[in-house]
């Protein structure tokens, strides 16, 4: 029962950090965008055999939008006499955006006890993700995504794949605020629902505390606007088709890892970012195998990650910004 709510947690913690809501990218929530990453698990023991399993990763998602709607309206409330209450009654504001979004990402993963232990996967991810200022001044945010994750020998046999989420964000400051909400995932036959919880609290001028619970926690600190250093740890993980023993299978991969990043902003519209850590915790479980063996655990081992971001445009709170000072 616990390896299975790990397994929960991480594809639903997947699901709402990687495909959707980035907790440290939040002050570029929803912006047009090209994003370019790699990765590499060195090699890593399994516990209880002499095999080793390690994996290649590279991926490109692009972001991109599809309507944008920006509103303000100035009707005088003078229901309260209080200058707070009187700016904030008197002013509508309405916002929303709508984005569409591709994922394409690919793996080439090395388990030495297989017949066949090098595999080439892919997975492919198109969605909506949208983003809307209530009434409040509360921010709601939603996605919706289908994909594909195979092997190349199973691509043919591709079985359907959607996730989805809902939440809300309270802004409480130019860096503090916290959000909540639900996520769902569909692979394959394993349905995931699933809440989350997570914001941002400064330590001071120049540290930022993040938490999307129960999959990350970290600690950032950016001394300009240039460059940003995060520690933390955060769990990840994967579902794929594969073909095994002459039959299409899944295979589920779950893992723990601790990590330091920096990234650096080139200009307006360039950033790098360059990851290490150490995976503390990872597995490779098979599905639909009543006669074999399923369950492997893997010796912890280091990783690294490269990731370049290429930004187009405004975000929906920029142009809102914009508009204003225009008025």
């Amino acid at each position: 029962m616990a390896k299975y709510l790990i397994i929960v947690l991480v594809f639903i913690g997947a699901n709402v950090q990687a495909q959707t809501f980035e907790v440290e990218q939040i002050e570029q929530l929803f912006r047009p965008r090209v994003r370019f990453d790699s990765k590499y698990i060195f090699d890593s023991k399994f516990v209880d055999t002499s095999s080793i399993y390690n994996q290649k990763e590279a991926g490109v998602v692009f972001t991109f939008p599809i309507q944008t709607k920006l509103n303000a309206e100035l009707k005088l409330d003078l229901s309260s006499m209080k200058i707070k209450d009187v700016l904030k009654n008197s002013i509508r504001v309405k916002a929303s955006q709508i984005m569409g979004m591709f994922r394409v990402n690919t793996r080439q993963i090395y388990a030495g006890f297989d017949s066949l232990p090098q595999k080439n996967l892919i997975n492919a991810s198109a969605g909506l993700l949208g983003v809307r200022l209530t009434k409040k001044y509360r921010v709601m945010f939603y996605s919706a995504n289908v994909s594909i994750a195979e092997q190349d020998k199973t691509i043919g046999k591709a079985a359907p794949r959607a996730s989805g989420l809902i939440g809300q964000l309270h802004p409480k400051g130019l860096r503090k605020n916290f959000f909540y909400g639900m996520a769902v995932t569909y692979s394959d036959g394993l349905f995931l629902p699933g809440l989350f919880f997570g914001g941002s609290q400064p330590i001071g001028k120049k540290f930022i505390f993040n938490y999307t619970l129960p999959v990350q926690l970290n600690l950032q600190y950016k001394d300009d606007k240039k460059t940003l250093i995060t520690v933390g740890v955060s769990a990840d993980g994967y579902r794929t088709g594969i073909n095994y023993t002459t039959k299409r299978v899944n295979l589920n991969y779950t893992s723990v890892v601790a990590y330091s990043s920096l990234r650096y902003k080139f200009s307006r519209e360039l950033l790098m970012r360059v990851e290490g850590g150490y995976v503390l915790y990872h597995n490779v479980r098979y599905s639909d195998m009543p006669h074999y063996r399923t369950n492997f655990n893997l010796a912890p081992g280091p990783y690294v990650q490269v990731g370049f971001s290429v930004l187009f445009g405004q975000t929906l709170w920029e142009k809102l910004a914009t508009g204003f000072l225009k008025n």
